[in-house]
């Protein structure tokens, strides 16, 4: 498990703000509670969780509490800003088909990796890296499909036929 994993199961609230447009605060904020310097280095931040101690891992709960307390001082909504960039980018690529594109096209891929895999010899070594990125490509292609069939695209739809 990386450190941003680890993160993300202990303190979801800065995890999550980690990921969009209040990282650098969030950064800091979280440097400054496990290194004691807010402007310790991502690296710094990464050791200090993957060396924590049980303990420390505790008092991350403590920090993501603390963390959320402060953005709802500033009325700010960690959960909805990831939300509403979700909804954002939906919106922006409604009237194009290249989401559609990249779909079919990582489904094709997928295709063609397992045929290559069962059917074809593959070059000494190359069987492994054909591995690797059939596990890129599925990750990637779970995003597509999650894009198609997740509830916040089946919740948009049910919205715009409400309307």
């Amino acid at each position: 498990m990386n450190w941003k994993e680890t993160l993300g199961a202990i303190a979801p609230t800065i995890a999550t703000a980690l990921g969009g447009p209040l990282a650098g605060a969030a950064t800091k904020f979280l440097a400054g509670k496990l290194t004691g310097d807010e402007n310790s280095s991502i690296e710094d931040i990464e050791q200090a969780v993957l060396g924590a101690s049980p303990e420390q891992l505790a008092n991350l709960k403590n920090i993501d509490y603390e963390f959320q307390k402060e953005m709802e001082k500033l009325k700010i909504d960690v959960f909805k800003i990831e939300a509403d960039d979700k909804k954002n980018a939906r919106q922006e690529h409604k009237q194009s088909d290249m989401p559609a594109i990249l779909s079919v096209s990582l489904s094709l891929t997928i295709a063609a990796i397992v045929y290559m895999l069962f059917y074809i010899e593959p070059p000494e070594g190359a069987r492994e890296v054909l591995f690797m990125l059939l596990g890129v490509v599925v990750k990637e292609w779970g995003g597509s499909m999650q894009y198609w069939f997740g509830t916040t695209r089946s919740s948009s739809e049910k919205t715009r036929l409400l309307k």
